[in-house]
């Protein structure tokens, strides 16, 4: 079973639509959410010093909408061409 690992602000913004998918997915994740004054020695750590990022078994996915589209491409959610 793959350990996933969403790191975001503790607000809704971009990392609420991931933590829903997850949710929906029934897909148990750590929700790390850190403190605006954390955010300097985070950013650093992050690629192109964005979040959210997602960790999944030591592997990254950075931007809410590639997350998004990772997971609705597993769940099968995702349309099967473009215009779909």
């Amino acid at each position: 079973m793959s350990a996933y690992k969403l790191t975001y602000f503790p607000v809704t913004a971009l990392g609420e639509p991931i933590r829903w998918l997850l949710s929906y997915l029934d897909i148990k994740f750590e929700d790390y959410r850190f403190e605006r004054e954390q955010w300097p020695s985070i950013k650093p750590t992050t690629p192109f010093g964005q979040v959210p990022v997602l960790e999944i078994d030591g592997k990254v996915v950075w931007q809410s909408v590639a997350i998004s589209r990772y997971f609705g491409k597993k769940a099968d959610l995702a349309g099967k061409d473009e215009w779909e």
